[in-house]
């Protein structure tokens, strides 16, 4: 039993490790384009690897110093910090008002928070964008 659990899992680790390569694989495409000039990057030269005609290291350079890119990372640290607090707030207090506080407006509002749950986050955005 023993040897047969042990042929099992070795064909569940090389399974598991071709589909994490199939998924990061496309990331590291990416990564190794945007490394390319614009012209480089053509049909037949997508998979490739940057040669030295083709490597423009200036990209991230013009990205950082042109385009705001620190200053625009600055404004979503804060922006994400700032919310992840409030969030944590606000939650903590309602949590401990709906679990300590015996009443209808706790009951109906556990229900509210429940029901939120349980309905799919596509049929919320689809009537959110509607208004």
């Amino acid at each position: 039993m023993g040897k047969k659990k042990r042929m099992i899992d070795s064909i569940w680790v090389v399974l598991l490790s071709i589909l994490a390569v199939l998924y990061v694989y496309p990331i590291i495409m990416i990564l190794f384009n945007s490394m390319k000039k614009e012209t480089a990057i053509t049909t037949a030269g997508a998979f490739s690897l940057p040669t030295a005609d083709a490597f423009a290291g200036e990209n991230y350079i013009n990205a950082i110093a042109s385009k705001g890119f620190l200053q625009s990372l600055c404004y979503s640290l804060l922006i994400t910090i700032t919310s992840v607090i409030a969030i944590l707030v606000c939650c903590s207090m309602c949590a401990w008002y709906i679990t300590r506080v015996k009443g209808p407006v706790s009951k109906m509002l556990y229900f509210l928070f429940v029901f939120s749950m349980v309905v799919p986050f596509q049929m919320v955005m689809f009537t959110l964008s509607q208004t």
